[in-house]
């Protein structure tokens, strides 16, 4: 998979540029509203788009159909990664989940399972390195780091109706 670069745009959202192998460049800008831009950029001029398109979250989903995006969503389906040793979740907090509403300090997580929340997404906004009074929230994606045995425990407190 080629290098994107991922760039905050405070009070927008997020900017994500790929440099393609003919040495053009283009890039999506996720706005915190869901809508997204499609930009070229100039071929002379890297730092100017030549043309932005926008989309609504629905375009863009059917867009990255098009080119192939199922593939990375069966892939983010299975919410598995493997770094080394270690797995990385992204765990969707349901409504009906026994956890649902409280801190990290009282769902105890860690100290259950071994595994860490590294980081909640909560909406358009992200919460990295989340302390012991962020609560789990649901419809919140708890990310959560560990030995793949204790993300499996921890994968089932987080999915584990009330």
């Amino acid at each position: 998979m080629r290098k994107v670069t991922e760039t905050d745009l405070p009070g927008v959202g997020v900017r994500f540029e790929l440099q393609t192998n003919s040495d053009r460049a283009v890039g999506v800008v996720v706005h915190q509203s869901g809508r997204r831009d499609l930009i070229v950029y100039d071929a002379k001029d890297a730092d100017r788009a030549s043309e932005s398109v926008g989309l609504t979250e629905d375009e863009a989903h059917t867009l990255g159909e098009i080119l192939g995006g199922s593939e990375v969503l069966e892939h983010l389906d299975e919410a598995l990664h493997r770094l080394g040793d270690l797995e990385i979740s992204w765990i969707e907090i349901s409504s009906d989940c026994a956890l649902a509403g409280m801190t990290l300090a009282e769902a105890s997580l860690r100290t259950r399972t071994g595994a860490g929340v590294v980081a909640l997404l909560c909406g358009a906004r992200s919460i990295p390195i989340p302390g012991g009074s962020d609560r789990l929230e649901p419809g919140d994606t708890a990310v959560v780091v560990g030995m793949p045995a204790a993300v499996e425990a921890t994968t089932a407190l987080l999915t584990q109706p009330g």
